[in-house]
């Protein structure tokens, strides 16, 4: 894997510190609801990725 694989692209950079300026004018309860269903987002991805990683069949490479 490359070592790029672990940063983030530059639309992502840009989307991040979107979120950054837009999450400064919420109140202390939005940014924890926010939190919370951005964790809830991550863990659904998680689920999502392992399931296709165990569902996929491996072909031989023979």
């Amino acid at each position: 894997m490359e070592p790029t694989a672990f940063e983030l692209t530059l639309e992502q950079q840009f989307e991040m510190r979107r979120m950054q300026d837009e999450v400064k004018g919420l109140s202390h309860e939005q940014a924890l609801n926010l939190l919370v269903q951005a964790s809830r987002l991550l863990m659904l991805k998680d689920n999502i990725i392992r399931n296709l990683v165990s569902n996929t069949p491996i072909q031989s490479l023979s």
